[in-house]
């Protein structure tokens, strides 16, 4: 009987791994917003409530990643070259995004229900 399980067990091994690799297929990378040549690419990105956007700096100088707005208010700090980080999203709306450093830097993320 112990054989008739591992036989039965490693058969469904290759479908285990299936059903792994199928619900893994919706896991997404957070969206990206790149430093580069003082301005944002891209200069706007849609995502859901309780998404993160990645910010990167691929500028070899420092930015200062920020939102003004009242609902969204963040502040990254100075973010060096080479870097990454993440903000989560969680209200619904049209979020500025700007660099203390760089008035004429924007981007906007929406953010959706």
């Amino acid at each position: 009987m112990a054989t008739d399980l591992r036989e039965r067990a490693g058969a469904l091994a290759p479908l285990a791994a299936l059903l792994f690799l199928a619900g893994s297929a919706g896991a997404v990378d957070p969206p990206s917003i790149t430093q580069q040549g003082i301005a944002f690419t891209p200069r706007a990105v849609t995502i859901k409530v309780g998404q993160q956007v990645l910010f990167r700096n691929e500028d070899p100088f420092g930015h200062n990643v920020y939102s003004p707005n009242m609902e969204s208010i963040f502040d990254i700090g100075l973010q060096e070259p080479g870097t990454e980080t993440p903000v989560t999203f969680s209200v619904a709306g049209e979020i500025t995004i700007q660099c203390r450093i760089h008035p004429k830097m924007r981007a906007k993320v929406t953010v959706v229900p």
